[in-house]
């Protein structure tokens, strides 16, 4: 059975944001991207103005000369399209790029230029019709969207009739007035509109976004379960680990032993502790531990030792000591120096007569 969100009380991992991210799944207002767009557009609309006007000026004259005329041919027509495109066509193109390519880069902004190219692959749950109908009918998402549209479109409407509702006396006069003074006053109308719509669009947007942050912060989270199954893999069981770090010790432990028969002499105490040191006067330094042990090593040390014929002494204070301050493939502390020299002077000795008793008589 799946986990309810009431489960998920851990914060979300840095694999599991990331993994969001890999989808497309981060925080994303349409309303705040055209907020942003509206505006940029509204800039680019009130610096253009007089492009516009003007352009509605060469518009009139255009329409006024070829209407005047008994008969509009095909070619008056094109004529007047024609200028249509070239008077009005330049500043609506500059409008519209400004306020695309805006909200374009304040969404890749948001995003943190994340593309998203999971997001791109077909998915069921995209096209699941049970999905589809649970996600539509019993969420609160359909919902808050619907709130949203019904708010957006009241603002719209709000504006529109706020910024006419002021100038609504001055409207019959307009018949009245030139083509440049009409201009103007749609300018300021557009205005009002404008300084109205924009501001109420990007507080929703605003506010949308950090509902829309919260919700994925809410998807995000994670189950103890999951932490825990995210963890064992990244860090793998710990069975497994166990078993092996059990093995390597085992390989670790077989190398250490094929060394003993490399040593010169093994001290131990008698049983609990057994240090093996290997000397070679042509290295030029003190003599290296080749292995070490404790109880059930220290025995498998020595038995090493004895198939090798490698001299076994007894000295307690000097395998504790060895134990305790030697390092395994280094050369011993220079405390132990004289200590290992007396017992090595003996292994070299008991080599020495043993050699000699075995020379033919």
């Amino acid at each position: 059975m799946a986990e309810s969100d009431a489960e998920k009380t851990e914060a979300p991992s840095e694999r599991k944001i990331e993994q969001f991210r890999e989808e497309g799944r981060v925080a994303q207002s349409r309303e705040l991207l055209a907020g942003i767009g509206l505006a940029a557009g509204g800039a680019a609309l009130l610096l253009t103005a007089g492009m516009f006007g003007e352009a509605f000026h060469d518009i009139f004259d255009a329409l006024r000369l070829n209407l005047s005329d008994a008969e509009l041919t095909t070619s008056d027509v094109h004529l007047i399209v024609a200028s249509v495109y070239l008077n009005v066509g330049p500043p609506l193109l500059l409008v519209l790029t400004a306020g695309t390519f805006t909200s374009a880069f304040a969404g890749l902004l948001l995003n943190n230029f994340n593309l998203a190219p999971g997001a791109l692959e077909p998915k069921w749950e995209r096209v699941d019709p049970l999905t589809n109908f649970r996600q539509q009918f019993f969420s609160a998402v359909p919902w808050v969207q619907l709130a949203k549209s019904l708010m957006v479109g009241g603002l719209v409407a709000w504006a529109a009739w706020s910024a006419v509702a002021e100038h609504i006396e001055a409207i019959p006069v307009l018949a009245s007035l030139g083509q440049r003074a009409q201009a103007a006053y749609l300018v300021v109308l557009v205005t009002g509109f404008l300084q109205r719509v924009i501001p109420v669009a990007l507080a929703i947007g605003v506010a949308d976004y950090g509902w829309q942050w919260w919700r994925l912060q809410q998807d995000m989270r994670m189950s103890k379960e999951e932490v825990k199954k995210e963890h064992k893999e990244q860090e793998g069981d710990p069975k497994i680990k166990g078993k092996r770090r059990q093995i390597q010790r085992q390989i670790a432990m077989g190398q250490m032993l094929n060394r003993v028969k490399e040593a010169d002499v093994v001290v131990v105490n008698p049983t609990h502790y057994a240090v093996a040191l290997r000397y070679r006067r042509e290295d030029g330094r003190a003599p290296v531990v080749v292995a070490r042990g404790l109880d059930l090593i220290a025995l498998k040390i020595r038995a090493e030792a004895a198939r090798h014929d490698v001299a076994i002494i007894e000295n307690r204070p000097l395998a504790r000591g060895l134990y305790a301050r030697a390092k395994l493939g280094l050369p011993i502390p220079a405390e132990f120096y004289g200590a290992v020299a007396q017992l090595l002077a003996i292994v070299y000795r008991r080599r020495t007569m043993a050699r000699g008793n075995q020379r033919p008589r």
